[in-house]
């Protein structure tokens, strides 16, 4: 149930696969097994550099209400699991239909724990749908497994990245959410991100 709800809240863009060169000189990221990665927030480019393991993007849903401020006040507490977090971005809904104003890559600075959310810039918001990213699983010490992704409110159905012979494959994410990546019990998974179409 969780994952369709998070499915119509972020309206997930089909995901497709293409061959690009890497160009970037950029450090690649490694989770180890059953180890998670933050990969912050999309859209995103992730170009699977060895190994096997999982993307999944996070988030939540609400209704809320801002009259041309950066205070954001929610007209109920978020589900456990699925607050805003802090750096992750929220916007309108777009399945809304209530007056919702939320220029792009809004962020949230801060949240109080029950409906107060501080936005980066003034939003105008009345009574509308609101979608936002949320945090993902925390990493663990080496050889402690981390957090089962099946037993996390905030995360939608992953994506099953694998690395191969010859041309990197990158995988387009196109949603606001957080984007976390899960190593699962393989040997391990390393990746690099890159802002979509930039390299």
């Amino acid at each position: 149930m969780k994952m369709f709800r998070f499915l119509a809240a972020f309206a997930l863009l089909a995901l497709s696969t293409s061959a690009h060169a890497q160009t970037a000189n950029k450090q690649p990221v490694f989770a180890q097994n059953q180890q998670w990665a933050d990969l912050g927030n999309g859209p995103l480019d992730v170009q699977s550099v060895e190994g096997a393991g999982f993307i999944y993007s996070s988030g939540g849903a609400g209704v809320g209400t801002s009259a041309g401020t950066t205070a954001l006040t929610l007209t109920a507490t978020p589900p456990a699991g699925t607050a805003p977090c802090i750096g992750c971005v929220i916007t309108c809904s777009l399945s809304n239909t209530a007056a919702c104003t939320i220029p792009a890559n809004t962020t949230v600075t801060a949240f109080n724990g029950t409906t107060g959310v501080t936005t980066s810039v003034a939003t105008t918001v009345t009574a509308a749908s609101l979608v936002w990213g949320a945090a993902c699983p925390a990493a663990t010490a080496a050889n402690v497994p981390g957090v089962n992704p099946n037993t996390v409110a905030s995360l939608g159905p992953p994506l099953t990245l694998r690395s191969g012979a010859g041309v990197p494959v990158t995988y387009p994410f196109s949603t606001a959410a957080r984007l976390c990546a899960y190593a699962g019990q393989q040997a391990g998974f390393e990746f690099l991100t890159f802002p979509i179409g930039a390299h």
